[in-house]
């Protein structure tokens, strides 16, 4: 993958042709990858006269996040999961006894 000069001389993009990968490299910032770029969007980016437009408007929003971030949100939904199970099982405990409103005696508590 070669990097190449965009036409604001301060901007580079690499192209992976195989892969359909897009790294693009802002001056202070590391390499950003977009995913399943069509070719033709890489040729225009490297054609464009106004790169910055271009990248903002067709390409930034296929922008991939960086791996680390994604086992943080698994377990995000992980604590949502373990939260709903615990709504779920706490409301079916209080439906058991419909005829007491979903409360037990100090009677029927005693007797088990």
């Amino acid at each position: 993958m070669d990097w190449a000069a965009l036409k604001s001389k301060r901007v580079r993009a690499a192209y992976d042709a195989e892969t359909r990968d897009l790294h693009v490299k802002f001056p202070g910032s590391p390499p950003v990858k977009h995913a399943d770029i069509p070719p033709h969007v890489h040729q225009n980016l490297l054609e464009t006269d106004d790169p910055y437009f271009y990248y903002q408007y067709y390409i930034a929003p296929s922008r991939v996040s960086p791996g680390p971030r994604q086992p943080v949100s698994v377990a995000s939904y992980a604590v949502k999961l373990v939260l709903l199970f615990a709504a779920c099982s706490l409301l079916m405990t209080t439906g058991l006894d419909p005829d007491h409103g979903g409360t037990f005696e100090e009677s029927e508590l005693s007797s088990n």
